[in-house]
């Protein structure tokens, strides 16, 4: 037996330790359990502390099963475990450790010019907008710029003009201002198709094998793209394992999973899906208003804050659609030298932009219904039902709560079509995103049938 709370901790935890160290392989556990804090024991269950939210969940949804495993019969015991998030400066330290012993390089700060062929200079971590929608994504890609390998491949996924080139390119930057010397590889599915091809016509596919493997950094926007094109992806396996087996690190963006991309090998899905996968979301109203007030920041005209409400309220489908909203209010204000842009002329400039954008809302309570039955495979029927198993009533919420979301019905209006008073549309607002949290499983079938419904 151990003597005192604290022994206690650490012996359980140093056993454990020994176990995954044993069963997993070397760099993974250095990747993933080296740097976890023992912080508590509560009654059979110990307490381990994580950096954030995002490493708490890869290591729930990934590695769960080892780390129960590792807890059982210790001392007579099998331990429960849960994350405590927020022990940042432990792992951090850890970290920079673990970088003091490795000589280092003697490289020359980049030049503030040096800009990696094909990112655009604006594209940096400084000004991307940080919200819960993107906030996964953010801290695994500034992860792999601080420490390249250690998520790999990473692999960001969500829809059209929400930051997921932003977030490649800033990688890009960051890199390159540690290490001038650093080779970085950026490109588009399209850019490396069209490369390949011309490779093949003018006999100089080593040239073209050498520029997308000698790399220390490869970023490719579109992986999607690669579907249905078996020589293209014959040829984007090899340079993966390529990289793969050096070690350099690989960010993939797509508007995809792996496993949804149609006409994708399979064993290019194993290795998308062999890191990090994280998805961005369209931001939501809070986002999108810091998005724009960052923005006004680079121009001499700033609209009044009833205006930059109204453009976060109203246009909601992308990112690269609210720039471009607040783009031309700017730019005729400066045109037409008005020191002010009603709420009336803003409606006006923007009607095009706004019937489109009211347009590609108009979704049904009952188009949601029908998504959510047939993802869950429940009938429709069982939806309306008073039957409360969790493989009805957790599929019912979720449809609740993308109604709430994703439609204009009030609260009683869309109980009403459940056959529900309000309230059970409240709670179901209040535990999906509650149930998300704890279930990674559940997070992507909400954002699944999120995207499949906006089409």
């Amino acid at each position: 037996m151990y003597n005192g709370e604290g022994e206690l901790l650490y012996k359980v935890w140093e056993i454990a330790a020994e176990r995954l160290k044993k069963r997993l392989h070397t760099e993974t556990y250095a990747q993933w359990f080296q740097n976890i804090i023992p912080v508590k024991l509560d009654d059979d269950k110990i307490v381990l502390g994580v950096s954030d939210d995002f490493f708490a969940d890869w290591l729930e949804d990934n590695y769960g099963d080892f780390l129960a495993e590792s807890l059982a019969e210790v001392d007579g015991l099998n331990y429960g475990y849960s994350f405590e998030t927020g022990h940042r400066q432990e792992i951090k330290n850890s970290v920079e450790s673990a970088a003091k012993s490795k000589p280092k390089k003697a490289d020359k700060p980049a030049p503030s010019a040096t800009v990696p062929n094909g990112c655009l200079s604006r594209h940096n971590f400084d000004n991307f907008v940080v919200g819960e929608e993107n906030r996964y994504a953010y801290t695994a890609a500034k992860t792999a710029s601080e420490n390249p390998g250690v998520y790999n491949p990473l692999y960001i996924y969500g829809g059209t003009g929400i930051g997921k080139t932003h977030l490649l390119q800033a990688v890009a930057h960051q890199v390159l201002s540690k290490n001038s010397r650093a080779r970085i590889k950026y490109t588009t599915c399209e850019e490396f198709l069209n490369h390949y091809v011309d490779s093949l016509r003018t006999k100089s596919h080593s040239e073209f094998r050498s520029a997308v493997r000698d790399v220390d950094l490869l970023l490719v926007d579109d992986v999607h793209l690669l579907a249905n094109k078996t020589q293209l992806q014959e040829e984007f396996f090899n340079t993966f394992n390529s990289l793969y087996n050096q070690n350099k690190q690989i960010i993939l963006t797509s508007d995809k999973q792996p496993c949804e991309i149609e006409g994708l090998e399979a064993r290019l899905v194993s290795r998308f899906e062999s890191g990090v996968t994280t998805e961005i979301s369209p931001p939501g109203f809070e986002t999108r208003l810091a998005i724009l007030k960052m923005m006004q920041e680079d121009h001499l005209v700033k609209l009044e804050d009833e205006i930059l409400l109204f453009l976060a309220s109203n246009i909601s489908s992308s990112v690269r659609r609210l720039k471009g909203a607040l783009l031309r209010l700017v730019a005729f204000a400066s045109a037409m030298s008005e020191s002010k842009i009603t709420l009336e002329r803003a409606e006006m400039l923007l009607h095009k932009l706004l019937e489109e954008e009211n347009a590609s809302k108009i979704i049904s309570i009952d188009s949601i219904q029908r998504a959510v039955a047939e993802h869950f495979d429940i009938r429709l029927n069982d939806i309306m039902s008073p039957k409360r198993p969790k493989n009805i009533a957790e599929p019912r919420m979720v449809a609740m709560y993308l109604c709430r979301r994703m439609t204009h019905f009030s609260f009683p209006e869309i109980g009403s079509a459940f056959e529900k008073n309000h309230a059970t549309v409240m709670n179901a607002m209040k535990k999906v995103p509650e149930l998300c949290k704890k279930n990674e499983s559940l997070r992507r079938s909400v954002s699944l049938l999120e995207r499949q419904l906006q089409g």
